[in-house]
């Protein structure tokens, strides 16, 4: 399992009128970043080849649903990568993953594997509104949260062959 701390990053700005401003740059985790899409560098920090196959997760847990994460999953996760839980106030036995460096962090983080020139990486991240008064609703804002905070991303990850087979929705 190697952390990777920096990577090629493409950050959209998408302005009232339509316009966008675009910026091209290499980014670093643990930072906040405005609709990333991410690249990997090689050796040589030149970004890798586009073509990759990525299945994608909500990091929560319910008791009695196989498609989500059990608790001891989810515990494992946020040991081995360093995230927080909680369990939901009102409904007992189901855990979230939360992020509390801002309070418009109030959706669970997303696990991301990523299959990309015959290697394996896994990106955990979280998702907010830029200023509090944004939409909320479907329909509101098209293209959804537009701040992202990248926890840590790892080449080849430390996971059970079960929470693979849950974050590809596969079953067991």
């Amino acid at each position: 399992m190697k952390l990777i701390e920096q990577f090629y990053c493409i950050q959209t700005e998408i302005f009232g009128n339509g316009s966008e401003k675009i910026n091209n740059s290499i980014a670093s985790i643990k930072t906040e970043l405005i609709r990333p899409v991410i690249k990997f560098l090689d050796e040589s920090e030149n970004s890798t080849s586009p073509e990759r196959k990525t299945y994608r997760k909500q990091i929560t847990a319910k008791p009695s649903e196989d498609d989500y994460f059990n608790i001891s999953e989810l515990l494992f996760l946020s040991k081995t990568y360093g995230f927080e839980i909680e369990e939901h106030a009102i409904y007992k036995g189901y855990y979230t993953s939360v992020l509390k460096i801002n309070k418009l962090y109030d959706c669970p983080g997303e696990i991301t594997l990523i299959e990309q020139e015959g290697k394996e990486y896994m990106m955990i991240e979280f998702k907010r509104w830029q200023f509090e008064y944004q939409p909320r609703g479907a329909g509101e804002d098209f293209f959804g949260e537009d701040v992202t905070y990248v926890l840590g991303i790892w080449e080849n990850p430390l996971l059970t062959d079960k929470i693979i087979a849950k974050i590809k929705n596969n079953r067991y």
